[in-house]
């Protein structure tokens, strides 16, 4: 959303509070590697650090990442550590959450497994049955019912809560999640359980609807509850460790980790109810620093590609802005009402391995080597031949300047697992391993493709930012498929969410429910709905400590056609009139669905408030006159069509603003390897990028 005429006149993004400058880290833990970076803002530099994540004690891997980043340095000399976690992620993905249950209103016990009614598959007989996060024997009903107008139908039963919650601690739940029927409006139930609960088991998180997800439509809203409670104590645990390690290590800043929508938020503010908040933390960094290093480039309409050791993550950004939604589906279907970036994830990395299906097709991911044992070239035990593997076979990765000399790959083991892929497709080992990087590279045009159709747009008017250890290698071929005319490739592709991380703002989102038709909404009571939750976002942003010359508020409202399900969120001016807003919504829906009805009646669902706690992050550097680069050495590296060609190596830190490298062309540097096909050239952008387009372009 854009800022409204509510927001606070800020000093700029470079004017941090207390007006010094200031020392600032981001750390993003992904499936092979965890990436740190630190910078600072008195002396313009950085300092980069990668090693290998550790999957069953993430925060080890972030605190040897964050010694070697200092290598020295005074760890009190930091102002603030961000951090990027898949722990939440991972949790979705692979199902394992901690052991929950729930109380809720009589009559609610199965809404978690009734759902929406929405079929996946419309037409079919054989529905499959739906996940249900929290099963039906820790879900307890207790009588009593407030009506929707606060008015108390049947009073609480205090005794029954007092017996679920026994049985729940009996069953030896983690967690207690809370539900009433209409308590995003009324929440006394709610609160009055919440108290017995915790009077009864001060040790375990009990998490209540109208705190976790205080907005309309009961399925939505019991489902972001429950995974809410099923995540909580796996991230209060973790973030605890992590900030207890940071304070043990010598640091006094604050940990702030990064949400799905795309800002960070204290350690305190992300764990217990803001728990389910951090679903996208990874991934929404990623798309934070491709729009900021783009943005740099004088780019503002972009596709990021972060391509790690075992993902793949695309988002779209249109005028400086990542596309996002007001909510969002989990891996297992279950919807998630929380403020998150739009991103297309798919199972396609530098460790995903390649396989041939029953049918006798070549296949590549969605498993991976992940960290350990790692592609089979790593040495480290890896049997499998994964993209990293091809790779090494074509040329484009130096067995020898890996991570910048700090791992050395094993050729003839790549060779080896590439070999078996071969057998069974009876070709050649440079053609399985061709083969292999072309399957990927047509997964991942498919999940871009994809990200692009949700909102039309048009791939060709949109810069390609390839990003992650692995996007650079992929990039041009991919650019090439889509017809995107340029590229922008990151100062540090390899931790771009890292970069993410480390140019994120503070950032709450509020809501509240306000039900009315647009056409009788009194303008005063709108407004005085605004003024109550925009106070609400800055008493926040006052107790994280940032004065209000920083702070920034965005207004927007849920809207929808009377008789619609769905509604659509739409930024307005704090002071915008009823016919404006009406106005705004028609266009809104004009352009996101392609049709709007002038003249029907709409209604308001909710209003929307986002806090911003603007800090400060890195700006461009000085520029110098154009040269063409100078090559370090050569080799032959494979390109479709022609084969191997004899192609230019650079040494990435030496290219000067300016400077030309005209492909084919392999560009190295510590986190990632550009490679550039003949047809195009590189010009190092003064900001620290590299800017791929076709020679025919210039």
């Amino acid at each position: 959303m854009k800022p409204s005429a509510v927001e606070a006149e800020a000093s700029g993004p470079n004017s941090p509070p207390g007006g010094s400058p200031i020392v600032r880290i981001g750390v993003d833990t992904g499936g092979t590697f965890t990436d740190c970076i630190l910078w600072d803002q008195a002396s313009g530099t950085f300092a980069l650090a990668k090693v290998p994540s550790r999957p069953a004690n993430p925060d080890a891997a972030v605190q040897e990442g964050l010694a070697k980043l200092l290598d020295g340095r005074d760890p009190r000399s930091v102002d603030l550590v961000g951090h990027g976690t898949t722990v939440a992620t991972n949790a979705v993905i692979q199902g394992t959450y901690a052991r929950a249950g729930m109380i809720v209103t009589s009559g609610c016990r199965d809404v978690l497994e009734i759902g929406s009614q929405q079929r996946e598959r419309l037409y079919a007989l054989d529905q499959p049955p739906r996940p249900a996060l929290i099963p039906r024997d820790r879900r307890i009903e207790v009588a009593g019912r407030v009506t929707y107008d606060g008015a108390e139908l049947e009073p609480l039963d205090e005794g029954a809560v007092v017996d679920a919650v026994t049985k729940l601690l009996a069953d030896g739940v983690e967690s207690i999640a809370i539900g009433g029927l209409f308590g995003y409006l009324h929440p006394q139930h709610e609160v009055r359980i919440e108290s017995i609960a915790h009077s009864m088991a001060p040790q375990i998180h009990v998490a209540r609807s109208s705190s976790v997800a205080p907005e309309l439509r009961e399925y939505p809203r019991f489902a972001t509850l429950a995974v809410n409670a099923a995540l909580a104590p796996l991230l209060d645990r973790y973030i605890t460790r992590l900030s207890t390690a940071l304070e043990e290590a010598g640091f006094t800043a604050g940990l702030y980790v990064m949400q799905s929508n795309g800002g960070v938020s204290t350690g305190a503010r992300s764990v217990g109810e803001h728990a389910h908040r951090l679903v996208l933390s990874g991934p929404a960094a990623g798309i934070l620093g491709g729009c900021h290093v783009a943005r740099l480039a004088g780019v503002l309409d972009v596709l990021t590609l972060d391509i790690g050791g075992t993902s793949a993550d695309i988002g779209v950004a249109v005028s400086g802005v990542p596309r996002s939604r007001g909510a969002m589906r989990l891996e297992n279907g279950l919807p998630l009402q929380i403020p998150s970036l739009e991103v297309e994830a798919i199972g396609a990395g530098g460790g995903s391995i390649a396989w041939i299906d029953a049918g006798g097709a070549l296949r590549v991911g969605p498993q991976s080597a992940g960290a350990d044992p790692g592609p089979a070239c790593y040495g480290k035990g890896g049997r499998a031949a994964t993209v990293t593997d091809a790779h090494v076979v074509l040329g484009r990765l130096d067995p020898d300047n890996f991570l910048g000399g700090a791992l050395t790959l094993d050729p003839a083991l790549a060779r080896g697992t590439v070999a078996n892929v071969a057998r069974l497709l009876d070709c050649s080992i440079e053609a399985a391993a061709s083969g292999i990087i072309a399957v990927t590279e047509a997964n991942m045009v498919g999940a871009m493709r994809r990200a692009a159709a949700k909102h039309g747009d048009d791939l060709r008017t949109l810069t390609l930012v390839p990003a992650g250890g692995a996007g650079p290698l992929h990039g041009v071929a991919l650019a090439d498929e889509l017809g995107m005319p340029r590229l922008v490739v990151p100062p540090n592709p390899g931790l771009l969410s890292a970069l993410g991380v480390l140019v994120a703002d503070l950032r709450h989102d509020l809501v509240a429910t306000l039900v009315e038709f647009l056409d009788q909404l009194d303008p005063a009571v709108l407004q005085a709905a605004i003024a109550k939750v925009s106070a609400e976002a800055r008493a926040l942003l006052l107790e994280d400590d940032v004065a209000p010359a920083y702070q920034r508020l965005e207004v927007a409202l849920d809207l929808r056609y009377v008789g619609q399900e769905w509604t659509l969120t739409v930024p307005i001016e704090a002071d915008a009139t009823i016919e404006s807003i009406d106005r705004r919504f028609h266009a809104s829906h004009e352009r996101l669905y392609g049709h709007s009805a002038p003249g029907e009646r709409v209604e308001v669902t909710a209003v929307r408030i986002v806090g911003l706690g603007v800090l400060p992050s890195p700006d461009a550097l000085v520029g110098q006159a154009s040269t063409v680069a100078r090559p370090t050495s050569d080799r032959d590296v494979w390109f479709p069509g022609p084969g191997f060609v004899t192609s230019s190596v650079l040494d990435r830190s030496a290219l000067r603003p300016g400077e030309v490298v005209l492909g084919p062309a392999v560009i190295e540097q510590l986190d990632s390897t550009t490679i550039l096909p003949p047809a195009w050239q590189a010009t190092a952008h003064p900001s620290g990028s590299l800017v791929l387009q076709r020679r025919s372009a210039r």
